[in-house]
C-alpha cells in the first residue's frame, strides 16, 4: 500500500496552555461572553414592544378560547351524565 492509498490522518486541534490560576478559566469564559455578546443583533424597542403586544393578545384570545372550550364541555358531561342516569 503507497502513501497514495492511506487514510488521512488528522491531527487533534492544539489545546490550550494549562498554565494560570485557579481563575483563569472562568475569566477567558466571561471574556468570550462579553465577545460574543457584543456581535448580537439586539432589537430596537419598538420592536419589543410590538411583539410584546403581539404575545399578550395571543395569550388573552387562548386563554379566553380555552375557557370556552372548558366550559362547553363541562356542559356536556353534565348532560351526559344527567342523560346516562
Amino acid at each position: 500500500m503507497d502513501s497514495a492509498e492511506m487514510p488521512e490522518v488528522s491531527k487533534p486541534a492544539p489545546r490550550a496552555s494549562s498554565g494560570g490560576g485557579f481563575m483563569s478559566k472562568p475569566v477567558q469564559f466571561l471574556r468570550d461572553v462579553r465577545l460574543e455578546l457584543k456581535k448580537v443583533s439586539w432589537p430596537a424597542r419598538n420592536e419589543v414592544v410590538s411583539t410584546t403586544v403581539v404575545v399578550m393578545i395571543a395569550v388573552v384570545f387562548f386563554s379566553a378560547f380555552l375557557w370556552v372550550v372548558d366550559n362547553l364541555l363541562e356542559l356536556f358531561f353534565t348532560q351526559l351524565e344527567k342523560w346516562l342516569v
